[in-house]
C-alpha cells in the first residue's frame, strides 16, 4: 500500500555494498516510517497504520531528528525544507527508501543515496493544479491590478466618474492578444498554458528537455529562452537545480 500510494518514480540504487540486502524471512512486525520535516500525516498514517508505525519529526535538519528514528526508520517522507547530504544519510542506520512528497530531488543527494543502498522516489504530480492556480492569479493580477485596487479601497479610495477609474486603474491592460512566456513546460508550465489560452494569451515557451511536437498538442510555440524570457510576463516552472540556474542566470543577470 506504501509504495502504491507514494511513488511514482524511483532513482535506481546504483551499489547495495554498505546497506546489506533484504534477507528472506520474518521482517520486524511495525517497521518506522517517518515525515523528516512536518507534522500533518493525517495521509499517511490511515494507509500505513496496518503496516507501519508512523512518526513525525519536524525537523529542519537531521540534528534534530530523534535517535530512534535515525537508528530504526527503514522510510522517511519529507517534503522541501530539510536538506540530506550525504553526511545526512549516513546518520541513518537502517534507511532504505526516502520518498519526496513533491517534484525534484533538489534537497537529497540522490547520488550519494544510491551509494548507501537507499532508494529515492518523488510525487511528481503532487500540487500541480494548485501551483497552476496560484501561478494563474499572480498573472492576473499584474494585469488587472486587483491587489492595488483592493488596497485603494480599503485606504477609502471612493470611485465614481470614468476619470477616477482610469486613475485608480493606472497600469491595468487587456489580457486577450498579449504573450505570455514559460520556462519550463513540464506539467505545471503546461497547466498554467491551458489557463493562460483561456484568458486569451498568446503562450510561447522554451523547455530544453522536451520531445519535439509537444507545442502541436498543447497548442503554445516554442521559441529560444531568449525570446520567451522577453515577453511582457514571463514564468518560470522550472527545478532549480544547479543547470537550470545557471541558464536562468543567463537570461536575468541579476537573478
Amino acid at each position: 500500500v506504501f509504495m502504491s500510494h507514494f511513488i511514482l518514480r524511483v532513482i535506481p540504487i546504483t551499489n547495495l555494498g554498505i546497506r546489506p540486502p533484504i534477507m528472506n524471512g520474518p521482517m520486524h512486525p511495525r517497521p518506522l516510517v517517518a515525515l523528516l520535516d512536518g507534522r500533518d500525516c493525517t495521509v499517511e498514517m490511515p494507509i500505513l497504520k496496518d503496516v507501519a508505525t508512523v512518526a513525525f519529526c519536524d525537523a529542519q535538519s537531521t540534528q534534530e531528528i530523534h535517535e530512534k528514528v535515525l537508528n530504526e526508520a527503514v522510510g522517511a517522507l519529507m517534503y522541501h525544507t530539510i536538506t540530506l547530504m550525504r553526511e545526512d544519510l549516513e546518520k541513518f542506520k537502517a534507511l532504505r527508501i526516502i520518498v519526496r512528497i513533491g517534484s525534484g530531488f533538489d534537497n537529497i543527494d540522490i547520488k550519494s543515496a544510491g551509494d548507501l543502498g537507499i532508494a529515492v522516489c518523488n510525487m511528481p504530480a503532487a500540487s500541480v493544479e494548485e501551483t497552476a492556480d496560484s501561478t494563474m492569479c499572480h498573472i492576473l493580477n499584474l494585469y488587472r491590478r486587483t491587489t492595488w485596487l483592493h488596497q485603494a479601497l480599503r485606504e477609502g479610495t471612493r470611485v465614481q466618474s470614468v476619470e477616477q477609474i482610469r486613475e485608480v486603474a493606472s497600469g491595468a491592460a487587456r489580457i486577450r492578444g498579449e504573450t505570455l512566456g514559460i520556462i519550463g513546460l513540464g506539467r505545471v508550465g503546461q497547466a498554467v498554458a491551458l489557463r493562460a489560452k483561456a484568458f486569451g494569451f498568446n503562450v510561447i515557451f522554451y523547455d530544453p528537455y522536451l520531445s519535439d511536437g509537444l507545442e502541436t498538442c498543447s497548442s503554445t510555440a516554442t521559441a529560444s529562452p531568449y525570446t520567451a524570457a522577453s515577453t511582457s510576463t514571463t514564468t518560470i516552472s522550472s527545478t532549480t537545480s544547479p543547470s537550470n540556474r545557471c541558464r536562468l542566470q543567463r537570461l536575468w543577470p541579476r537573478l
